[in-house]
């Protein structure tokens, strides 16, 4: 932060960091928790240990405790976490979180408060971590994000750590019912120096940042000598939601799953989930796919595929008003019953009443706030409803194509593979 910058920040009331006894209480016992769940370990880069004022940190975002491997890895930092609305406003998580001095973010608004929030915190002297995904990934892989942090980091002028988190999806998978004893590695890096993010183009810089977070614990799985095993007895659960469209039949929203099972409703096809997260072959069925992100990156192209060729997706549904972001009042049915159906044309919401269909956006981000299996939010005008579709795979059918869309628009791949 160069002194222009202080000087801007002067007159106004000073941030307030995380409280010293809280912070340090939690990260002694995640400490101990995550020695004694995942044999946590960690490799620093002893250049960010080196670096005197605060810093910015990205990370990459695939299980709820990354903000606690983020702190446990840069244990001489008091950091301020980015996190969503709905985290923050958690009944459970509001009397902890209070103590820890959460920068709140909201969906489907210009988070001008945010940027602020951050920005006089690096003046202040704080550091700060963000996770440009916004959202836990889904099925273990990368989830498109726009140049917002790029540009922020470039406006910083300060050192940029970044956090890498490996195992830690396998740990609690997005479509998991919970934790999964195991293995986690979490390595720091200093990416960019002070004077490489205030010279760098904002292109050069998005251009790192996405080269960095894009990992995957089933890479890195095939990287190890060993394997690391997680544990549970009910590694499928859920999977369902994530991996739903049958490559034997061809079927979307088919697949099931039970304990260490995924098959087809519809023709058998069946895989079973090993103790590495790999697919094993169930007795008469090859498995055509090594692990679940493989499974469902085929099937996004799947889905672009069949809406190109016209295919109609549908799903019975029901509609609540969740938040209205606008000026306008609030409509005067605020719980609708009816039907979802998506198309190349986008997503309507079709009234069992009669009423005229609703169109609700896709592709304004790559990243639907939603619970696999259960809910989505999706934005009508100014209005965002939340949407639980009967069938448990549609939510994820949504969000991969908005994520189609978004990417598309945004030209996000020259990223991940060139120009």
């Amino acid at each position: 932060m160069t002194e222009k910058d202080r000087k801007k920040t002067a007159g106004r009331p000073e941030t307030v960091a995380p409280k010293p006894f809280v912070y340090g209480l939690f990260l002694f016992l995640a400490r101990i928790i995550f020695k004694l769940l995942y044999r946590i370990r960690f490799v620093r880069d002893p250049r960010i240990a080196k670096t005197k004022g605060p810093i910015f940190i990205v990370g990459n975002h695939t299980s709820y405790p990354d903000p606690l491997y983020c702190a446990l890895a840069l244990p001489d930092r008091r950091i301020r976490f980015v996190s969503g609305q709905e985290v923050v406003d958690t009944k459970l998580l509001r009397p902890i979180v209070k103590h820890f001095s959460i920068i709140e973010i909201k969906p489907f608004r210009v988070n001008f408060s945010t940027t602020k929030e951050i920005i006089t915190s690096i003046a202040d002297g704080h550091s700060v971590a963000l996770y440009p995904e916004t959202q836990r990934s889904i099925a273990g892989g990368l989830t498109p994000f726009g140049l917002a942090t790029a540009k922020l980091i470039k406006h910083l002028k300060v050192p940029v750590a970044a956090v890498v988190c490996r195992g830690s999806y396998l740990g609690w998978p997005r479509w998991g019912k919970g934790l999964q004893p195991g293995k986690i590695e979490v390595e720091t890096h200093l990416l960019f120096t002070a004077q490489e993010a205030t010279s760098m183009p904002v292109d050069d810089i998005q251009r790192r940042l996405v080269k960095t977070l894009n990992v995957d614990d089933y890479t890195w799985q095939t990287e190890r000598k060993r394997p690391a095993h997680f544990l549970s007895r009910h590694r499928a659960e859920g999977l369902s939601y994530v991996c739903h469209w049958c490559p034997s039949c061809d079927q979307p929203l088919h697949m099931r799953s039970h304990r260490n099972r995924l098959f087809c409703s519809s023709c058998g096809q069946s895989f079973r989930i090993d103790a590495t997260g790999f697919f094993r072959a169930s007795p008469g069925s090859p498995a055509p796919f090594d692990h679940p992100l493989e499974f469902a990156l085929w099937q996004r192209d799947r889905l672009v595929r069949a809406l190109a060729e016209g295919d109609l997706l549908n799903s019975q549904c029901r509609l609540e008003l969740f938040e209205n972001i606008g000026n306008e009042p609030d409509p005067e049915s605020v719980k609708r019953f009816g039907r979802l159906e998506l198309s190349q044309d986008g997503l309507l919401f079709f009234d069992d009443k009669g009423s005229d269909p609703l169109r609700l956006e896709l592709g304004q981000t790559p990243s639907l706030y939603c619970s696999p299996g259960e809910f989505v939010n999706l934005l009508e005008g100014e209005l965002v409803w939340r949407a639980y579709p009967e069938e448990e795979g549609y939510v994820v059918l949504l969000t991969d194509y908005s994520r189609y869309i978004w990417s598309k628009d945004n030209h996000f791949d020259r990223y991940l593979y060139g120009d």
